[in-house]
């Protein structure tokens, strides 16, 4: 009898441990193991990236000093119906676009006009391989202040950082901005058409990632 009573209690052990711990065939998470979204539980960015296939290939600040703005120009179809220039070499796809259809004069906050060029920029970026790092370049013409053109420029290349990622679906780990002010204009600044091709923002995405 008292064997019975003890197999019977050894039965009842294994059961409620089985339903307290039940064996689903699937190991409990860990950082090293989460996926794309049991990372974000975890906090851990750099898990959320490798777990996604999508690791970001940095480039040192010297690659980003060497960008060649002038580089030949790209036909792009659907970028030109809304007025955004392509440029490229084997490292970096350039995508400029003009202030005054990106922004009210003097200001940095983005016209709604212009998101339609974004969103085709966003689409053309998601479908370069790679997951090369981005920056953002603001630039000015020379009438004002080297001071406020400097602040300027790093404001407009921000509020395209912000939308790139809030609206357009860019990783923010991939985004940076640099700005430019007044300096490597594209024209004379001595005329209002000069001045005019100067106050632009560029997005350079690395494409040489190996």
């Amino acid at each position: 009898m008292k064997r019975i009573t003890f197999a019977a209690m050894v039965v009842a052990t294994a059961l409620m441990s089985a339903c307290n711990n039940p064996d689903t065939g699937v190991k409990e998470d860990t950082p090293q193991e989460a996926t794309v979204d049991t990372a974000v539980m975890y906090e851990d960015e750099k898990g959320r990236v490798d777990a996604d296939g999508m690791e970001v290939k940095k480039v040192d600040d010297s690659f980003w000093n060497d960008v060649n703005f002038e580089a030949p120009v790209v036909d792009a179809p659907a970028l030109k119906t809304v007025n955004v220039e392509k440029r490229a070499t084997n490292d970096y796809t350039i995508y400029t676009m003009e202030e005054k259809v990106m922004f009210d004069t003097d200001k940095a906050a983005i016209r709604q006009d212009a998101e339609p060029k974004l969103q085709e920029i966003a689409k053309e970026i998601k479908n370069i391989p790679g997951n090369g790092a981005i920056r953002i370049y603001g630039f000015t013409d020379a009438r004002a202040s080297k001071d406020y053109n400097k602040e300027l420029g790093q404001e407009r290349a921000k509020a395209v950082q912000d939308w790139l990622q809030n609206n357009g679906g860019i990783d923010a780990s991939r985004l940076s901005v640099q700005s430019m002010g007044e300096e490597a204009p594209a024209a004379s600044n001595e005329t209002a058409a000069g001045r005019q091709m100067n106050r632009r923002v560029a997005i350079v995405v690395a494409t040489n990632t190996k």
